[in-house]
């Protein structure tokens, strides 16, 4: 988002698939609920369209047929998967897909966002080398550097493609404020864990 609005394409809302399969591959699934403190800090719309788990792809090609924008902005790096499922929806709905980090190396992706002062914190991981003491970690230049050093060395994906891990942004350079949680568990799950966030605190920047 950051990326295109600085390229000069307008940011008109966010939309936010709700998935009822909890293990979707093709949606997010964690702490959706906070993505309205992120449109309200940004002050945009807030979209949300909830996908059944037969009906993923129809539910995002019926809601993006009712918008009037020119463009689905997402985030997808590595999965074609996705990237083909994004891009087939909107060529049904006459939309352009934009990808702007598509096929950017984890080293170049981390750099973007450092140098937007991106205050992102880890709330998943799914992945041997990712223990506990992630969730809840702050993507500094400190903690991107072991965890490039951890995935170099446990083979998992550095910027969490395929659900090896999630972030949750609390800050950017689009917030008119920033976000805090003032309440949240952590769930362990054997070899894999979460950070679930009740409820956040918006603070004037």
């Amino acid at each position: 988002m950051h990326l295109a609005s600085s390229e000069g394409i307008e940011i008109e809302s966010i939309l936010t698939m709700l998935p009822e399969d909890p293990e979707s591959m093709l949606y997010h699934t964690h702490n959706l609920a906070i993505v309205e403190k992120i449109a309200e800090a940004i002050d945009i719309p807030w979209i949300t369209i909830r996908a059944s788990k037969e009906g993923e792809l129809i539910a995002l090609e019926e809601a993006l047929s009712d918008l009037r924008v020119d463009y689905l902005i997402s985030g997808g790096i590595e999965s074609f998967f996705q990237k083909r499922k994004f891009d087939e929806a909107c060529r049904k709905a006459n939309l352009r897909h934009y990808a702007p980090l598509w096929h950017k190396s984890p080293q170049e992706v981390y750099r973007k966002l450092t140098s937007f002062e991106i205050d992102a914190i880890i709330v998943s991981v799914a992945a041997y080398g990712l223990e506990e003491d992630w969730l809840g970690s702050h993507l500094t230049e400190d903690t991107i550097a072991k965890l490039l050093h951890a995935a170099e060395r446990y083979r998992f994906n550095a910027v969490g493609e395929g659900g090896d891990l999630d972030t949750l942004v609390l800050d950017a350079p689009l917030f008119k404020k920033r976000l805090i949680p003032i309440s949240a568990t952590k769930i362990w799950e054997g070899d894999r864990g979460r950070l679930e966030i009740h409820s956040v605190e918006s603070v004037a920047k």
